[in-house]
């Protein structure tokens, strides 16, 4: 632990009291057994919810891949035979800055869409707060009060990915950019991955913390950065862990067998699931930090304590 990391952090200390008495103890990947699995009916629950919320991500990717699809079927970009018409000299070109407009438009109708789905996110991580401290809770009550309490704070969290996503579409759309070299094309790609990455992971934090502590949003965003760039390696870990449902989503090419159970695994945990997996490791990280922030603290209040009585 970097010592100077102690000193840059802001702790609530009093919710921090709350997180110390009923921090369970024991192996991580354990408490996150206990959990997830072991309260599957809440998870599911849960994730219901947030398929509510999700809704308008899903309508406008499938509207917006039906319009590309409308563009390669019934405009005439490809070989004609016979008599063609109406005639199109630039077809190619054509069909690339349809297809091109067409992502964009679609980032751009993603970004109000994703603030809602950040807004869910508020609901999801309440309720899994309480399971990790061993509440039992009423799922759809602590998932609305989570929403009432802290959607302001997501929204804004939601808005700055929406953002960074349409950047890294812009980045992507270029790549077919015959212009520009595919150096900057492969460092342009790069660096808005790792900027959204980096966002997540930082939001990630700031959620956790927006539902357990009473702190202000900046310096829970604070508290955020200093934990994404001190833990870089473990939170590219827990990160990769907790993306598992994301990555599934690449087989859905696979059999109409296993498209269809991805799909219902996806609808009944996939988004509680990575809730849990920031909601364990944060815990297990303010428990950690926090509670060696207050310990460090402690001397200093006392010398305060002295002091004041001489005077």
């Amino acid at each position: 632990m970097r010592r100077e990391l102690l000193t840059k952090l802001t702790v609530d200390e009093d919710n921090h009291e709350y997180l110390v008495k009923n921090y369970q103890e024991g192996g991580r990947f354990k408490l996150f057994g206990n959990v997830f699995f072991g309260k599957m009916g809440n998870m599911a629950k849960v994730n219901w919810w947030m398929v509510l919320f999700l809704l308008p991500v899903l309508a406008a990717l499938i509207f917006m891949t039906y319009k590309a699809y409308d563009y390669a079927t019934y405009t005439p970009f490809s070989a004609n035979y016979g008599l063609g018409y109406p005639v199109i000299s630039d077809n190619e070109e054509v069909y690339a800055g349809l297809i091109y407009n067409n992502n964009i438009f679609r980032a751009l109708l993603l970004i109000p869409c994703i603030i809602i789905a950040f807004v869910g996110l508020a609901g999801a991580f309440n309720v899994i707060k309480y399971e990790a401290l061993g509440y039992n809770t009423k799922v759809s009550k602590e998932f609305f009060k989570g929403i009432k309490n802290h959607f302001v704070p997501f929204m804004w969290l939601g808005l700055v990915n929406a953002l960074l996503y349409l950047s890294l579409e812009f980045a992507l759309n270029f790549y077919g950019n015959p212009d520009l070299h595919l150096a900057w094309k492969i460092v342009t790609i790069a660096v808005n991955v790792l900027a959204l990455v980096f966002s997540l992971t930082v939001s990630f934090y700031a959620m956790t913390q927006e539902v357990m502590y009473s702190l202000p949003f900046g310096k829970l965003l604070k508290n955020s950065l200093h934990f994404t760039v001190s833990f870089v390696l473990q939170n590219l870990i827990i990160f990769v862990f907790s993306m598992v449902p994301v990555g599934l989503l690449f087989l859905l090419n696979s059999s109409m067998l296993v498209q269809m159970l991805i799909i219902m695994a996806l609808a009944m945990v996939g988004v509680s699931y990575i809730v849990c997996v920031w909601t364990v490791y944060g815990h297990y990280v303010y428990n950690l930090i926090f509670s060696a922030v207050i310990e460090q603290n402690k001397p200093t209040k006392a010398k305060n304590k002295k002091k004041a009585k001489a005077k």
